[in-house]
């Protein structure tokens, strides 16, 4: 029988796109200084938490993985600022897998509201069953009530658990960086052997709001448990779960599938970081999407700082969750001769953290991939000593450094393209200012912007439409870059960002609408907000929706004049019919907002000129459509 072995160069399964190995120039002095500096640091430093709180959690969550009972146990060591809430273990299968293949199911916004894509509108997945258990815990109150006493002693909160308690660790984490204070120490997370536990998007808005580095994930290079989400839900699992179940008759027994199963898991490796991998060298065959329909991809995906622990007392430290993702395949890697072994140590490992890193933090032997991944020796003979000896201890081969190297890439060519967007802030400004101006002469005309700019009858309408034409080019670029996922994730949260997206929002979507309208597009595509809303307008909406924390469609006071628009075509009438009754509340609510708007500065005080499209509809309405006193202060603004 022949068995396909993941990683083995005689039997790969197939051909990575790799792109041309390339000579890299030698680093300056300066760089090879910086990088010795940075090598010969602690973990410790590095991640602000000392070797003896590291050690002391992965005790109390080695402790918790064989507790009973009690969901999490708490732990206020002697002489340490910190309180350590270690979550207990499961091997339940419905606490692993609620359905096949994977068990995913959408984010609860409800309770995790950041976790989704802004511009995008995408919610997370994550795993149901652990989403399912770790509200439970919730619900017993009892944690909230402990988290509360420590954050009052000003001691910091760190979560910690080992395997399926790790994924509650998260959770919890997430759960208090959510509900947080701005004066309040955030909690960190400590996991040892944890499964995955959310997707792609999962990963990205916990980068995106800066709670990455608060997460520290140690991985065995063997370890099944970090790789199992993966793999598809199978009778095989119960099997597994039973061996590192300490109340079974099972646990830590070797079991006859283990073989089998350690190479199912990384046959799904494989196909998830060979499609990822695809990705990161920018493979445009079709045959790339098109694997998804004959093959199931596991939608988990890592984040925050991974340290994979070499087995021989080393440690390696990477970020980048591309990065992340193509090592957890190939540190794992195996030849026919070695199967039976590592199928063995890939469960032994994940019972052994304690011991492990109490050797390694003690040796302190570090490397931090992130520093160098775009240039990352491609032999064993090239670069750095002390890099390629622990790639070599984690039989990282040559494709498995190109796909490094290619996770690098990508995010440098992020970086690239948000400096080149911070490149265009200053033309963006320039326009803006044009249009400022042009909007300051309408209100001096006693005609607002928004109607001289329908009629287009002045060089200055002519003139600042070639400012929205130019403006949207450039937005309609930043826009296309976000949603092929070619910025940094932090990019959409950046205050300066959102504060120029927003007054270029206020200021130059009254003028698309206005050119949706004057060209009658209504009639033959439909209402701008349904069918002609492009996405720079959306995307810088949710992004200040985002900011502070309002639900969706809070901030629409750009599309004033499309609400006005989409009213004025609806005729009142004298019946009570629903049309009507809809209607009125509409007319009703926009005056209400109208008023806010005003007061707030996001709407300019041009809407209620004599001449406006605006006041010409609303004093026609009848006296039973306008409410009160919203009515009364705008026809005052009308007259004053």
């Amino acid at each position: 029988m022949v068995v396909w072995l993941p990683g083995n160069p005689q039997t790969s399964h197939c051909s990575l796109p790799l792109p041309h190995p390339r000579n890299y120039k030698t680093s300056s002095s300066t760089r090879e200084k910086e990088r010795e500096r940075k090598m010969g640091e602690t973990v410790g430093n590095r991640i602000s938490l000392s070797e003896e709180i590291i050690n002391r959690a992965a005790s109390q969550a080695m402790r918790a993985h064989n507790s009973g009972g009690r969901p999490f146990i708490l732990d206020k060591p002697r002489g340490l600022s910190v309180a350590i809430f270690a979550f207990a273990g499961s091997w339940l299968p419905d606490d692993w897998f609620t359905h096949p293949p994977f068990g995913e199911t959408k984010m609860d916004t409800s309770t995790f509201p950041s976790l989704r894509s802004v511009g995008n509108d995408e919610v997370a997945v994550v795993n149901a069953s652990f989403l399912r258990r770790f509200k439970a815990i919730l619900d017993q109150l009892s944690l909230e009530k402990e988290v509360r006493k420590v954050v009052a002693d000003n001691k910091q909160v760190l979560f910690t658990g080992h395997s399926w308690g790790a994924a509650m660790a998260i959770l919890a984490t997430l759960y208090f960086l959510e509900k947080g204070g701005p004066n309040q120490n955030p909690p960190r997370c400590i996991t040892f052997g944890s499964p995955l536990v959310g997707d792609r998007i999962f990963g990205h808005a916990v980068r995106r709001e800066k709670w990455s580095d608060r997460f520290i994930h140690f991985v065995m290079r063997f370890d099944i448990i970090p790789r199992i989400m993966l793999c598809p839900a199978s009778i095989e699992h119960q099997q597994i779960l039973n061996y590192f179940n300490p109340r079974s008759e099972f646990y830590g027994k070797l079991i006859d599938p283990h073989l089998a199963f350690y190479l199912k898991v990384m046959r799904s490796a494989a196909s998830v970081a060979t499609h990822d991998a695809c990705n990161l060298m920018g493979c445009t065959n079709p045959l790339l999407e098109n694997l998804r329909n004959f093959v199931d991809l596991s939608p988990y995906r890592p984040f925050g700082t991974f340290i994979f622990c070499t087995g021989n007392g080393k440690l390696v430290v990477v970020k980048n969750p591309d990065a992340a993702l193509q090592m957890l395949f190939y540190t794992a890697q195996l030849s026919q001769e070695e199967a039976a072994e590592i199928a063995q140590r890939s469960l032994y490992e994940h019972l052994v953290y304690d011991n492990e890193l109490q050797e390694s933090l003690g040796m302190q032997n570090v490397v931090y991939l992130d520093d160098s991944l775009e240039e990352l020796p491609l032999s064993s003979d090239s670069g750095p000593a002390i890099v390629n000896t622990v790639l070599n201890d984690l039989g990282l081969s040559t494709e498995a450094r190109l796909c490094l190297r290619a996770a690098g890439g990508l995010e440098n060519r992020r970086l690239r393209n948000q400096a080149k967007i911070d490149d265009n802030k200053q033309k963006i400004k320039e326009e803006l200012s044009k249009l400022r101006g042009y909007q300051e002469k309408g209100e001096t005309l006693e005609l607002g912007y928004y109607d001289a700019f329908k009629s287009q009858e002045e060089k200055a309408d002519f003139d600042a439409n070639v400012s929205r034409l130019v403006l949207a080019g450039i937005w309609d670029e930043v826009i296309e870059m976000l949603r092929r996922s070619e910025l940094p994730d932090e990019f959409e949260n950046r205050e300066e960002l959102i504060e120029l997206g927003t007054l270029y929002r206020r200021l130059v979507e009254p003028l698309d609408i206005a050119n949706y309208y004057r060209n009658l597009k209504n009639e033959d595509t439909g209402t701008y907000m349904t069918r002609g809303r492009p996405k720079r307008y959306r995307y810088a909406q949710r992004w200040l929706e985002h900011a502070e924390k309002k639900p969706s469609g809070w901030r629409s006071e750009s599309c004033f004049w499309a609400e006005v628009e989409e009213l004025c075509s609806i005729k009142t009438g004298c019946n009570n019919g629903p049309l009507q009754d809809t209607k009125k509340q509409k007319i009703q609510q926009l005056q209400k907002r109208l008023i806010e708007w005003i007061q707030d500065g996001c709407l300019g005080k041009d809407v209620v000129l004599e001449g406006s499209t605006f006041v010409k509809w609303w004093k026609t309405l009848p006296s039973e459509y306008r409410s009160e006193p919203e009515s009364s202060m705008i026809a005052n603004l009308i007259h004053g």
